[in-house]
């Protein structure tokens, strides 16, 4: 699937608003009260935190929500029909225990900087439209407002690609346009997102009647949900075949503002760059580590780092074990910036201390198995994971990269 080029759907005032549509109260299977469904899998799920939302309910007299796109440890996604604009928005309803905001913040600088540029990776970039606040039974909840999507890369894979990764000129396009999104960030709005990987990597629309297949069928064949109460049901997330549209980067709930050097935990585990490993100040590399494994992730059908051992049991040296692996040893510069946490792991001369094996099977050759010529697409790689956060490639030169271009290392 080719990647579209964006221009992003404002919603703009209608003279004439919608009257809400009725959605149906029968037809739609019953889930048993004792099967856990979607956010009451996540682990330490507390269902007071989270806004109990209704299929068909309106919030600002305004968005009407049509059917649940997805979940999270704090928050649930929706698609909603804003009645004003007649166009599908995504409501992102957040835990009312959530206490700090930073993706408000951040957005509002982000909006500040798009403003001030025509760089090209802006359109690659999920807006936000609105934010307000609504009383749940145990508190106030922030709700988010932003552009309509699809499904994220990673979903897409999971019900599409199960068995192995995509095809590689569809990483290549995803990758180009999220090296897009980083360059903006970094060259222009100052800001790591810190949080890149197919999950927060969304395929958009532009045709906003893209949408509107969620909503018939809501209305044809009505979304499974387990009742928990008069006043709480537990949705399942409906899930549709996904057409052309553009990559949008989202999610900017852990993104700093700055280049730093900023410090505390970032990241996905497996995710997680050497720097923030050695707990030191990180800054703009750390992103260009997550675009690197998320090409090896879109692609591959086994992740380069689990962070785990043989045994499935998960921690720090059995991730810098599995690095060794496929980067070989850290050079001594690396060690000399961690003296700190440097005897946890290696002697005085810099030898590993084996509290983990080394896997040396785990070498990128050997894990790289979907391509005929995996040269230039391992070489591409290794320009984005490094010891040194400073010898990764930027944002900008990695758009410049044979492996995207089509062109010879020696054009």
């Amino acid at each position: 699937m080719p990647f579209s080029t964006h221009s992003s759907i404002q919603p703009t005032a209608i003279d004439t608003p919608e009257k809400p549509r009725a959605l149906p109260t029968t037809g739609f299977e019953t889930i048993d009260i004792d099967q856990p469904v979607e956010e009451e899998e996540l682990p330490g799920y507390k269902a007071d935190r989270f806004y109990p939302v209704t299929l068909g309910e309106v919030f600002q007299s305004r968005y009407q929500i049509i059917t649940k796109l997805g979940f999270g440890t704090s928050s649930t996604n929706w698609l909603a029909r804003d009645l004003i604009s007649h166009q599908y928005v995504a409501l992102k309803l957040y835990v009312h225990t959530s206490l700090v905001h930073r993706e408000l913040v951040v957005y509002d600088h982000i909006t500040r900087r798009m403003a001030e540029t025509s760089h090209r990776g802006r359109g690659n970039i999920r807006w936000l439209f609105d934010s307000f606040e609504v009383s749940g039974p145990q508190g106030l909840h922030v709700v988010s407002v932003f552009e309509a999507a699809q499904m994220s890369l990673r979903d897409m894979r999971s019900f599409f690609f199960q068995r192995d990764g995509f095809f590689e000129e569809f990483v290549q396009g995803a990758i180009i346009e999220l090296l897009k999104a980083v360059d903006f960030l970094h060259t222009y709005g100052e800001v790591v997102h810190t949080d890149i990987h197919p999950g927060n990597m969304l395929l958009g629309v532009d045709d906003n009647e893209i949408l509107k297949a969620f909503e018939e069928g809501e209305f044809s064949s009505p979304v499974s949900r387990k009742q928990i109460s008069q006043t709480r049901s537990i949705y399942r997330s409906r899930i549709i075949r996904p057409k052309v549209g553009p990559m949008l980067l989202s999610d900017f709930g852990e993104a700093r503002i700055g280049p730093g050097p900023h410090g505390g935990d970032i990241m996905p585990l497996q995710y997680r760059a050497p720097e923030t490993l050695r707990r030191v100040g990180w800054s703009y590399p750390v992103d260009i580590w997550s675009v690197g494994l998320t090409a090896w992730d879109l692609l591959e059908s086994r992740r380069l780092f689990t962070a785990r051992d043989e045994d499935g049991d998960l921690y720090d040296a059995a991730h810098l074990a599995q690095i060794i692996a496929a980067l070989g040893p850290p050079p001594p510069e690396f060690l000399a910036k961690i003296p700190e946490r440097r005897a946890d792991f290696w002697d005085e001369h810099g030898n590993w201390l084996g509290l983990a094996p080394i896997p040396h099977h785990r070498t990128m050759e050997a894990l790289e198995t979907r391509l005929e010529d995996k040269t230039g697409f391992l070489r591409f790689v290794r320009k984005t994971l490094t010891w040194m956060p400073e010898e990764r490639a930027t944002a900008k030169e990695l758009l410049q990269d044979p492996w995207l271009t089509g062109k010879s290392a020696s054009d």
